[in-house]
């Protein structure tokens, strides 16, 4: 622990977490980098912060797959995403990638399906074999 971090013997964080206890507060709370930071340091911040910078799949559209919606009569209409097959048709882009895993059956009026499987592709052509 710092010496800067004990005040009157007691502890200014929580040893456990590092968060402040309670009536203490850090002495950059609700000020701007321009308040307590000279330019040189914020430069050298900011290019460690883009120096450390990597691809993560576990954030929001990295893990993103094309969709394929497939309708009654056998039309499909690609999308890039679920999500943006979610805003294109007002729907839920949750229960558009349930139907894509299989644990719905359609959404909406269309069935739904990953572009990069080949169920959508037997499917379509199901459809337009039943009406010959």
């Amino acid at each position: 622990m710092r010496p800067d971090e004990i005040v009157n013997g007691r502890p200014t964080r929580n040893l456990t977490t590092g968060r402040f206890l309670k009536g203490h507060v850090p002495h950059t709370a609700g000020k701007k980098w321009d308040d307590w930071l000279t330019k040189d340091q914020q430069k050298k911040c900011l290019e460690a912060g883009m120096k450390n910078l990597r691809p993560n799949p576990n954030v929001r559209g990295w893990n993103r797959r094309a969709v394929v919606a497939v309708d009654e009569s056998g039309k499909y209409r690609y999308c890039e995403s679920a999500e943006k097959a979610a805003q294109i048709t007002g729907l839920n882009a949750r229960n558009i990638r349930a139907c894509c895993k299989g644990k719905r059956i359609h959404c909406g009026k269309w069935r739904w399906f990953y572009f990069d499987s080949n169920d959508w592709v037997k499917f379509v052509n199901e459809k337009r074999n039943d009406g010959f």
